[in-house]
């Protein structure tokens, strides 16, 4: 009886222990779901949450400190995913990764004079103009060519000695009839001194295409768009903006179809560590002072940017372009549920 109690001790310690670990491991995978944040908070402790969408215009006087000359950080993102430090995806869900060569066609400057794109052309672009008005009508001629067409033949009734024109067939010039009595018929015309062609510019050529696979430079990709995450932490009774992608935008004045082109995205997690990996190097510029330029990294800790709301996370996944009519109205909008924000945040404080 003893050795069974002491099989049954011993089998009831092994089973205690095993779903012990269990357990740990499941609550550590759970605290640890969000694979995008710097500083992931357990999802035990988020008492409320919202996703927010902000646009960052790099030219504006608040953020110009992250867009100064040689030091753009559109410039170290690229350069650190063409180098294979961090990784590029397709868009903020960060689930479909972009090669270095991929990544290199989507920022090339679009070749002028090449013409249209399948896609353009699918989309109905490039057609060309209709003649018919759409009522079974047949297009009408053009009256300056009528009246060309009139005096010529005018002037052939009243000059009928005059020669008709010959076209050339495409086998040599033609042979030149004479009117001088006594003149043979089998006389051939003259041959005209054939005139050189002029040569083709072969360099010319070799440059343009050669101009096509010129990349947009920093400067010219100068929107960025910052998907984060408003969180209530209330183990710690404070409010997080944890950060969870960076998206470099291709703004509209650079593109040939006047609509923003999306060109990478990146998890803030791998660019966090990028940053603080070398904190001279990439440095948010201080106009003021430049013995104090601060790292990357810190600036975005510390706020020290300015974006406007564009989207919040909601059921029909619209942007408040898409809700409201016009820009104005977009953009009022936008400020107001900033504002409500901060008064939502004052309340779960006193809370």
């Amino acid at each position: 009886m003893r050795r069974m109690n002491g099989k049954t001790i011993a089998w009831s310690l092994i089973s205690l222990s095993l779903g012990t670990g269990v357990t740990f491991a499941q609550e550590k995978e759970d605290s640890t779901a969000n694979q995008f944040s710097s500083r992931p908070i357990s999802d035990g402790d988020v008492m409320m949450k919202r996703t927010l969408w902000r646009r960052v215009d790099l030219k504006e006087k608040q953020n110009v400190s992250m867009f100064s000359k040689n030091n753009e950080i559109t410039r170290y993102l690229l350069e650190a995913a063409k180098a294979g430090l961090i990784d590029a995806y397709v868009n903020d869900s960060c689930v479909t990764k972009i090669t270095s060569d991929e990544l290199h066609k989507r920022i090339l400057i679009p070749n002028q004079t090449a013409g249209l794109s399948a896609e353009e052309i699918a989309a109905g672009f490039g057609e060309a103009t209709k003649t018919d008005d759409g009522w079974g009508a047949k297009p009408k001629a053009d009256a300056t060519k009528q009246t060309s067409s009139t005096t010529e033949a005018l002037n052939a009734k009243q000059d009928p000695k005059k020669e008709a024109v010959v076209e050339d067939d495409g086998w040599g010039p033609p042979k030149k009839k004479t009117t001088k009595k006594g003149a043979k018929n089998t006389e051939i015309a003259k041959q005209e001194v054939p005139v050189e062609q002029p040569k083709v510019d072969s360099s010319a050529f070799e440059n343009q295409v050669a101009a096509s696979d010129e990349e947009y430079f920093p400067d010219q990709l100068s929107i960025l768009e910052i998907r984060e995450d408003w969180t209530f932490d209330k183990k710690r009774s404070r409010l997080y903006n944890d950060i969870q992608t960076l998206s470099i935008i291709l703004p509209s004045e650079q593109t040939a179809t006047g609509l923003e082109l999306p060109v990478a995205s990146f998890r803030y997690k791998d660019v966090e560590r990028l940053f603080r990996s070398d904190p001279k190097k990439y440095i948010w510029y201080n106009t003021h002072n430049t013995a104090q330029n601060k790292n990357l990294a810190d600036a975005f800790d510390l706020r020290l940017f300015y974006g406007r709301i564009t989207k919040f996370s909601n059921a029909n996944d619209k942007a408040f372009l898409d809700i409201y009519n016009g820009e104005k109205e977009a953009l009022i909008k936008s400020l107001n549920y900033e504002q409500e924000l901060m008064e939502l945040e004052h309340g779960l404080w006193e809370y």
